[in-house]
């Protein structure tokens, strides 16, 4: 690790102040940036991938109120006509939209919430609230489906019940039409590019605020911690590149999305069976049948998105992050001779964290192998915050568990 008096450590000068002095203390851990001449800078910009994040919240927050105003007033309408036609389907298509009202509220609760600013308790602030939220509304569907199979069953049983099949084929068809109009409100598609796999350079743009700025290969801050009584720097890099994968779906739109596709499938189904109804007054078993087929339907539907908050939850690997890409990215990179514990999680669906142990070469520049592992992981990644330790070829420790790589 990085001595005292290390040349790489008095490196980082700016303005012609020593950000650490030789007595190895931190006399200043404001932000600094790196621009394209080399130089540091004091920044307290926030990078445009916090922009991109808080752009897509605002987006998501104005999809969830339009179709939250959708859902009720149709869900009105359901109850109304579910009432007078006799029908459990429709009832419980109703009953399904309240479910799905209220994971509409839940959702906007939840990004809320996620916008809330850190605190020294919650130093990662309120994001993980939008992961809960999306978790609370599966399993509120999973309550529910179960309710409306046994009420299918208990009417297959008893057949005592009778259905008026006009009221029900317009409340059906009224069902439909207002869960496309939802589902293609809520409808999210990726969006961006990747330049291909992790490497030691990059397509983006640099962004700077002095005049004499370079345009280089990526925006990179980097934030110091160093500790007084450790001989080592942790340098923590945020940064955001033009080219990038496509972001995920947010969290809450996702499970909203999902919600409102499998209440849209019900709905068919409901409309399905209307006009059996309507035609074959006799076969009115088709209501219960079909309600009870469409919540196994939902079942499966919710296991996906509840896999992947399992994984985000489990601090997993975040889906579209290859960990062996991301390691043998920065192993490529001149002068690394060695990266060891590597960690990549996620915040939220969209937040992937890196921090790892990177061994360099004495004989290069430190700063320069940082830059470049920095631009490398944000030019083929989205991440929200890198952290990257830089460690002497000496203090690799042969045979350490720590160190190894985790198993596949």
């Amino acid at each position: 690790m990085f001595k005292k008096k290390d040349p790489e450590r008095l490196a980082l000068v700016s303005g012609g102040r020593n950000t650490y002095d030789t007595a190895g203390s931190v006399p200043n851990q404001e932000a600094l940036q790196i621009d394209g001449a080399d130089t540091i800078k004091h920044c307290h910009d926030n990078s445009h991938a916090q922009e991109d994040r808080e752009r897509e919240k605002k987006v998501a927050r104005k999809r969830l109120y339009v179709v939250s105003v959708i859902c009720m007033i149709f869900m009105i309408g359901e109850i109304l006509g579910g009432y007078f036609a006799g029908s459990l389907a429709v009832m419980t298509d109703a009953a399904h939209l309240l479910v799905d009202f209220t994971s509409f509220i839940i959702s906007l609760l939840s990004l809320w919430l996620s916008s809330r600013p850190a605190t020294h308790k919650l130093n990662y602030g309120w994001h993980r609230a939008e992961i809960l939220g999306a978790l609370l509304s599966v399993f509120t569907i999973w309550l529910v489906t179960g309710v409306l199979v046994y009420l299918a069953v208990e009417r297959l049983i008893s057949d005592d019940y009778t259905i008026e099949g006009t009221v029900m084929l317009i409340t059906s068809g009224c069902a439909v039409l207002a869960n496309i109009i939802m589902a293609l409100t809520l409808h999210q598609s990726g969006h961006g590019h990747s330049h291909g796999g992790l490497s030691s350079h990059s397509h983006s743009h640099s962004h700077g605020h002095d005049p004499s700025h370079k345009k280089g290969k990526g925006h990179n801050q980097i934030s110091n911690h160093a500790h007084s009584n450790d001989d080592h720097v942790d340098l923590e890099q945020n940064s955001s590149a033009h080219g990038r994968r496509a972001q995920q779906a947010n969290a809450s739109v996702r499970a909203a999305f999902v919600h409102v596709v499998g209440d849209l499938l019900q709905s068919i189904s409901v409309l399905v069976s209307a006009i059996i109804i309507f035609f074959k007054p006799e076969y009115k078993m088709a209501d219960p049948i079909c309600t009870f087929l469409f919540s196994i339907f939902v079942l499966c539907t919710t296991i996906t998105i509840m896999r992947d908050i399992l994984i985000v939850l489990m601090e997993g690997t975040p889906a579209g992050v290859r960990y062996s890409e991301v390691r043998d990215g920065l192993l490529a990179v001149k002068g690394v001779i060695a990266v060891h514990n590597l960690h990549i999680w996620a915040l939220t669906m969209n937040q992937a964290v890196l921090s790892a142990h990177v061994a360099i070469d004495e004989s290069v520049d430190a700063q320069t192998v940082l830059r470049e592992m920095t631009q490398a992981c944000f030019s083929s990644y989205n991440f929200h915050s890198v952290t990257i330790q830089m460690e002497r070829q000496a203090d690799l420790k042969p045979g350490c568990i720590l160190c190894e790589d985790p198993k596949m």
